[in-house]
């Protein structure tokens, strides 16, 4: 028994280690082993919806779906018992669409086995049926060993051993959809004898439906459209579905195919940057497709770039080298209805054709011959004769060829004369940013490409029509402004991805000739080349907005160049912001050196968040000696340290140096640089902004600071020390520093912990005639009531301070009183007074609403955050009545009133002409509530331009309401919050 087992194998191994590709010239293999890649195997039966789901992802986002897909299976597993109930499974089904891989695995498993590799303790015999060669017994009568004995090493076929264990032996039945005859329709008329000749239906309806043979195992492969017509025929199958190669088996087929790790990887990395291609190449054969085209462009020693830049110019090359030069395999005929077939299908959203479809655009079974032969277009015989194109893309580009070339020359007659027209997919594109359309709009832009045109009219004979590239023009002219118009930049990206199909310079420089302002997401390499490309040609973008982060993805010095050449080549670029992008400091050297250029006229820089260290910081420092016109740079949110804030001073302490305002906010920074701060303080009188939030400088750092600010020579107007872990000792410093200084007009001291003998310390510098501070931040600074004495006296002295922000401490109703004497006072200037979270109740509000009365400057007023309740705010609505009140904004979130209190606001909607802005969210509206706040809205009187209201805890009537007005008030802006 070994020795013809033995003999077996052998003959197995030499029939299936060979693989021959479609378009192999004679007596050219492939080893199987060296080019077959591991496939995903998802052990359920799957829906259309989820299918659809797969096909709608692209890039790395169709990869991550593909790997959360269910339970995987390895090929070892397939006959393993079912972990619910414990039984092996006697039939397995392998399905999966045209070109996923699967006779090439069930190939694999007969070669693994042969070898010893694979089924070793299961499977004595295994036997591989071909369905392709059983349509030619069609006519025949065989038996069961007479198609053993077709493989058999010489003509003594052992079969008493080999049916001596039926249990142990494995049927491979290949292509069960390609069968030109029916299985499905012979229950009755079986056979057990695998001994006696049969017609070839009924053997292998016998084999199928375990009349023959019942202890062997079956494994199946079947395309999933003609799997339902055989579920009947099949008992109790595992069904087992390919879903193709992974991410990492996408890059292990090139490596296999290419045979030569360094071209295998030269030509991936062309693909993985591209999604388009990389989605497709879930698909084996698309693969193959891909591979092959890139194998040919290196033999004939032609550049792999300009193949693998777009879909269009591969798939074009694909076409190109499956026709002879100067050969029609068709006619025109036949390829013009092939096209409009794809068109027809695309628009009834319909992949599989039978012949009537066929015969509706003039096509013959005969005619479509010549494209089966080069798998372009398939037979699904298992579908009840039905056809489709070997893949969706071949369906979108035939499709988009049908548009290019005879779109608009189509009769009133012809199946698609309603949608025949280029602007009609185009119209389609723009109403539902289908995905259905959107690569064949890719391959429209792709058609413009010189050298794919002249390929496409050479394939087809037949001239495109130049209308075409004026009409895709004018189109790309009509998103750009509604991206522009309504924010919209995933649109916007889209539209540049079409841009960049043309590789047309002189289309290009039309197309985005108005666009001014950009704003994207950077999520892929692909969306970053795209964007580098078509900005060289966006030579009136004022304004680029960007978040970049590739995470999986290393980008080279040349592309990182690619995109910041903007900054040299654009002469309107005024405003680059990279804010929460992935840079570092190996893209910050290329980046400085386009800073330093003549020709750069960039006004403001963000890289907030950009992951810097202190090791780009001294490029950059030359940059900024040598750039006289950048006025803006913000840093914030990286690890620069004291030692890249040192080297940044030796730019910015230079007289020269353009920079007007600096962030700084949570950069590492300590009180060790702020000696060199200092400096710059004083040296540089063009710096106006300085931003620190968020560093720890403490009491020395402000101490060192302070030494600048007293300084004549010092021009600052900001300075910005959030959270820098301050104290009272810092208040003292600066006490000093804003009698002296002349320049100063805005301070933030929030969220440091200056206690009420901080502020005293404060005010005596506020009282002082010559402070010049008009803005002064105090949030969270850790104040009572203790403190209000000297605010108050203070506010009454001085006459610049206009917006006071006290959030966030506690300074209760007394507090808020002795505030009250100061803001009733005829001399307080005060414009902006922020109270939100102040812990005081309706006990102060008779004394707010009196000094409100009285107070003609102050227009904002934050109370938010306060338990003022109906009586508090019936107080506070009598001042907002009140003629001499000025107040434009009002926010009361969160203050705890209900009907009563709704009921005085919505009286003032109707008296108080100069209220723009009301925030009462937080507080509980029923629909009464907003029945009233509708009427106040829709009075004359009412001017109201911003509410903000928590919409999520109204009622489905309220919100109606609110809608209605929203329509009738266009000027009125509805915002919800909690």
């Amino acid at each position: 028994m070994c020795g013809n087992k033995m003999k077996y194998r052998r003959r197995m191994k030499e029939k299936f280690q060979l693989l021959r590709d479609r378009n192999s010239r004679p007596g050219e293999h492939a080893n199987l082993h060296h080019r077959f890649t591991r496939l995903l195997l998802l052990q359920e039966y799957r829906h259309r919806e989820q299918k659809e789901h797969e096909l709608l992802a692209s890039g790395w986002q169709h990869a991550e779906i593909m790997k959360q897909r269910g339970q995987f299976l390895v090929v070892t597993a397939l006959f393993d018992p079912d972990e619910k109930t414990g039984v092996c499974p006697q039939t397995v089904v392998l399905q999966g669409p045209a070109g996923i891989g699967k006779t090439t695995l069930a190939r694999k498993v007969m070669l693994d086995w042969a070898e010893g590799n694979l089924f070793q303790d299961r499977f004595h015999y295994v036997f591989y049926i071909s369905c392709r060669e059983m349509n030619q017994l069609v006519k025949r009568e065989i038996s069961l060993a007479d198609l053993i004995a077709n493989d058999w090493p010489g003509s003594q076929v052992p079969m008493t051993e080999i049916m001596s264990c039926p249990e142990q032996l494995l049927f491979i039945i290949d292509g069960l959809d390609e069968l030109k005859f029916p299985c499905d329709e012979h229950r009755y008329d079986l056979c057990k004898d695998w001994k006696r000749r049969w017609p070839v239906h009924v053997l292998l309806s016998s084999l199928l439906r375990k009349s023959m043979l019942p202890e062997a195992s079956l494994l199946i492969t079947t395309r999933l459209t003609a799997l339902g017509k055989f579920n009947s025929v099949l008992e109790t199958p595992r069904h087992v579905e390919i879903l193709g190669f992974s991410e990492e088996e996408r890059k292990e087929y090139f490596c296999r195919f290419f045979r030569d790790e360094d071209l295998a990887q030269r030509a991936f990395s062309l693909i993985e940057d591209n999604e388009i291609l990389f989605t497709m190449c879930f698909v084996p054969l698309v693969t193959w497709i891909v591979c092959t085209c890139l194998k040919q462009q290196m033999e004939r020693g032609q550049g792999l770039s300009q193949v693998s830049q777009t879909a269009s110019a591969l798939y074009m090359c694909y076409l190109s080298n499956l026709f002879t030069p100067g050969e029609r395999i068709c006619s025109n005929h036949t390829l013009r209805g092939l096209c409009q077939l794809a068109a027809e299908g695309i628009w009834g959203r319909k992949i599989l054709f039978d012949e009537e479809d066929l015969r509706r655009h003039g096509l013959e079974i005969a005619d479509v011959s010549a494209f089966l032969d080069m798998y372009i277009f398939q037979k699904d015989d298992g579908c009840e004769n039905c056809y489709s194109f070997i893949h969706l893309s071949f369906q979108e580009f035939f499709a988009a060829v049908f548009y290019a070339l005879w779109g608009e020359k189509v009769g009133s007659k012809s199946p698609v004369a309603a949608h025949a027209k280029v602007k009609d997919i185009l119209e389609k594109c723009r109403e539902t940013g289908s995905s259905s359309v959107t690569l064949i709009v890719h391959f429209l832009f792709g058609f413009l490409r010189a050298e794919t045109a002249r390929k496409l009219e050479e394939l087809f004979s037949c001239q495109m029509s130049q209308d075409i590239k004026l009409e895709l023009l004018q189109w790309v002219h009509s998103e750009i402004e509604r991206c522009q118009k309504f924010s919209l930049p995933g649109q916007l990206l889209e539209l540049m991805s079409f841009l960049y199909e043309t590789q047309d310079e002189g289309f290009l420089a039309m197309a985005m000739h108005h666009i001014q302002d950009i704003t994207l997401n950077i999520r892929t390499k692909m969306q970053f080349l795209i964007l580098a490309f078509c900005l060289k040609y966006g030579h009136e973008v004022c304004r680029i907005r960007l978040a970049i982060k590739l995470r999986r993805f290393h980008l080279s010095p040349f592309t990182w160049r690619e995109l910041f050449s903007v900054i040299s080549r654009n002469q309107n670029l005024r405003e680059l912001d990279l804010s929460s992008s992935h840079l570092g400091d190996s893209s910050m050297i290329i980046l400085c050196s386009e800073l330093k250029h003549p020709d750069c006229t960039l006004q403001k820089l963000r890289l907030d968040d950009c992951h810097l260290t202190a090791a780009c910081c001294q490029d950059l420092s030359y940059a900024l000696g040598s750039n006289h016109q950048l006025k803006n740079l913000n840093l914030s949110v990286n690890s620069l340290g004291d030692d890249g804030m040192k080297l940044l001073c030796e730019a910015l302490g230079n007289q020269d140096c353009s920079i007007q305002e600096l962030r700084m906010f949570w950069c590492h920074l300590t009180d060790t640089c702020c000696k060199d701060l200092s400096s710059t303080l004083i040296q540089n009188q063009n710096l106006l902004h300085l931003d620190l939030a968020a560093n720890v400088l403490k009491d020395d750092g402000v101490k060192l600071l302070c030494e600048a600010l007293k300084h004549p020579y010092c021009q600052l107007q900001i300075l910005v020390l959030w959270k820098c872990h301050l104290t009272s000792v810092s208040c003292e410093y600066l006490s000093c520093a804003l009698i002296s200084n002349q320049s100063l007009t805005l301070l933030d001291l929030s969220g440091n912990n200056l206690g009420d003998y901080g502020i005293k310390l404060l005010c005596e510098a506020l009282g002082n005639q010559y402070c010049s501070v008009n803005s002064l931040m105090l949030r969270s600074c850790g104040l009572t009531a203790s403190c209000c004495q000297d605010l108050s006296t203070a506010l009454k002295r001085n006459r610049s301070v206009t917006h006071l922000n006290l959030a966030d401490n506690a300074l209760g109703n007394h507090g808020v009183t002795l505030l009250c004497d100061a803001l009733g006072y005829p001399d307080c200037h005060l414009q902006e007074l922020k109270l939100q979270g102040c812990c005081f109740s309706e006990a102060c509000c008779w004394d707010l609403s009196l000094a409100l009365k009285s107070n003609q400057n102050l227009t904002h007023l934050n109370l938010g955050g306060n338990s003022l309740g109906n009586d508090g705010v019936k107080h506070l609505c009598e001042a907002f009545r009140d003629p001499c009140c000025r107040l434009q904004e009002i926010k009361l979130w969160r203050s705890c009133f209900t009907v009563e209190g709704f009921h005085h606001l919505f009286a003032v909607l109707k008296s108080n002409h100069n209220l723009t802005h009301l925030n009462i969210a937080g507080n509980t509206m029923g629909d009464d509530e907003v029945k009233l706040l509708c009427e106040a809205l829709k009075h004359p009187n009412c001017n109201l331009q911003k509410l903000t209201i928590s919409r999520w805890q109204l009622s489905d009537q309220a919100q109606r309401m609110l809608d209605d007005i929203r329509e009738s008030h266009p000027h009125l802006t509805i915002e919800s919050s909690n």
